[in-house]
């Protein structure tokens, strides 16, 4: 979101901006799971995500 908003103002974010579609088909891990919105947003771009999280007692996130 931020770089989006800065793309409008700023050449090197709409550079940013304008890159965003090749990242299709990139693939991600992360160490912990992800929140619904960067879920979302992930697959919007078409980044495949995998994660070797383990759910606790309380679901995958401490509180």
């Amino acid at each position: 979101m931020a770089l989006g908003i800065s793309a409008a103002s700023n050449p090197a974010a709409q550079a940013g901006v304008e890159m965003l579609p090749r990242l299709k088909g990139a693939q991600m891990h992360l160490t912990h799971e992800p929140g619904s919105g960067d879920e979302n947003g992930l697959r919007k771009l078409g980044i495949c995500l995998t994660t070797d999280a383990n759910p606790t007692s309380q679901g995958y996130f401490l509180r």
